[in-house]
């Protein structure tokens, strides 16, 4: 585990990371709820609130595109087909009063696997760094330091130049850095973009497995539920 150090200022175009614990947690709580209601339909409330915050939480990342997604297909189809489902269907008074109680040690088992699995590459704390909070002579430094770097430095020995200046005056604790310049705005690739030339180029064979894993699934609930002629 490391520390990794958030620079909120205009140089490196930073986030409030308060934002992101209020959302985790709230993420947490609904993923339990939905697991220890009783009533399916408040269950399905429950994920529905747990893939809204999901899709917060990679708002504020930046991730606009999946983060769209998750609302689209997860909250707009998917939940709601659940919810649709559920209220249509006759559900017992039985079955609503039945005991989840079982379903927690498994609940338990999967957080702390995923929990395990993710502990040694999320950092163990973010500190974000306000103007407000550095030292006048700080900030001089760093406007300094920058204003050199972009006329004596290549862009590609930018940002490693960048994190020694905070090694050496901040915290010796820093394995990332990075910041965001209106220059490089300009070549910048959209999320769309992204995913639409890995998906049709590299990774184009699992699209078509995709479409046919679909295809076959259309077709056998229509084979299912055609009645046969005696």
């Amino acid at each position: 585990m490391f520390s990794l150090l958030l620079i909120d200022e205009t140089y490196t175009n930073g986030y409030k990371s308060e934002f992101l614990n209020i959302i985790s947690g709230a993420s947490i709580l609904s993923g339990v709820f939905v697991i220890i209601s009783k009533n399916p339909i408040v269950s399905v409330l429950f994920l529905i609130g747990l893939f809204l915050s999901i899709a917060c939480y990679l708002f504020i990342l930046g991730i606009n595109f999946i983060g769209l997604s998750y609302l689209l297909v997860y909250v707009g189809a998917v939940s709601i087909l659940f919810l649709f489902i559920l209220m249509l269907i006759n559900v017992r008074i039985s079955e609503l009063l039945n005991d989840t109680s079982g379903s927690i040690p498994l609940a338990m088992i999967i957080v702390i696997s995923f929990n395990y699995s993710v502990y040694q590459i999320l950092p163990l704390n973010m500190l974000t760094i306000n103007a407000s909070s550095l030292k006048g002579g700080f900030i001089d430094d760093l406007k300094f330091y920058l204003n050199d770097l972009n006329l004596n430095t290549k862009p590609s020995e930018y940002i490693f130049m960048f994190f020694n200046f905070f090694s050496n005056n901040q915290s010796k604790q820093i394995l990332y850095v990075t910041s965001k310049f209106w220059d490089g705005s300009l070549t910048e690739t959209a999320h769309i973009s992204s995913i639409g030339n890995i998906m049709y180029t590299s990774y184009s064979i699992w699209l078509i497995i995709t479409s046919i894993i679909l295809l076959l699934a259309m077709v056998g609930a229509i084979v299912i539920t055609i009645k046969q002629k005696n």
